[in-house]
């Protein structure tokens, strides 16, 4: 006989979930944001079409959700999440000719590692007739020029010349780095020394004008004392003396009554 009460005790299996934290949708790669999902999915032991299709749901904006309007509002009996994953991809994944056009139209490496390129590339080239030869070819074109040459030369996968071109790059930068701090450091000493000369000219040209001032000062001095003391040697000792009421006068005297 079982024992109800003790069958009762029992505690209940408790299942523990893992949260489901979606990123937001990506309209450049809806494939892949549908790969995350699922994976989240996997980890929280969630299998139900229903509820994967409510979490998806719950989690675009409303510039997407606009899409599966219809599936939303009238979702279908069976594999609802199957229905607006195919809905999603259709409408925001990039054609086969989408992609080839962006493959052979991407410019140069930008602010890229040549290994994030590459993959760029690759991801573009999923699914198109584009052999190992052919994406090398387009890979290197968009190597700085000073390592394409090198790059060329060498062997191997392409993965293992995207690392070598990383380390290359690296290597340009650094070194480019180092230049621009030498150059600063350069113009740093050449503008302090201009600027010493300049305070030090600038303090030459004060003190000659000073010097200018004082001599000029010291000439209009002299000037005014010669003539004052010309004029005094012109003039009669009896003049000198008692001026108008000098009852003599000794020649030669420029004596006049208006001085």
């Amino acid at each position: 006989m079982v024992d109800t009460e003790a069958a009762n005790n029992v505690p209940a299996a408790v299942t523990a979930h893992v949260s489901v934290k979606l990123p937001e949708f990506w309209k450049s790669d809806p494939a892949m944001w549908f790969a995350q999902a699922e994976s989240q999915f996997a980890l929280a032991k969630i299998t139900a079409d229903e509820t994967k299709f409510h979490h998806i749901v719950a989690k675009v904006d409303q510039s997407v959700i606009c899409h599966i309007t219809d599936l939303v509002t009238n979702p279908p009996v069976t594999n609802k999440y199957d229905a607006v994953k195919e809905r999603l991809i259709g409408r925001f994944a990039l054609s086969p000719e989408n992609r080839l056009e962006r493959l052979l139209g991407m410019h140069d490496l930008g602010d890229l590692r040549p290994t994030h390129l590459l993959s760029k590339m690759q991801e573009l080239s999923t699914g198109l007739a584009v052999d190992d030869k052919l994406l090398k070819m387009l890979f290197i074109q968009r190597l700085p020029l000073s390592i394409r040459p090198i790059i060329s030369c060498h062997d191997g996968t392409l993965a293992k010349l995207a690392e070598m071109a990383d380390k290359m790059v690296d290597t340009m930068t650094m070194q480019s780095s180092a230049v621009t701090t030498s150059d600063k450091e350069f113009v740093n000493t050449v503008e302090n020394d201009l600027r010493s000369e300049i305070d030090f000219l600038t303090a030459e040209i004060r003190k000659l004008k000073s010097f200018g001032r004082s001599r000029s000062q010291s000439a209009s001095r002299t000037r005014r004392f010669s003539s004052t003391s010309q004029a005094q040697n012109e003039i009669c000792w009896y003049h000198r003396k008692y001026g108008t009421n000098a009852r003599q006068c000794r020649q030669p005297c420029s004596f006049s009554s208006k001085n």
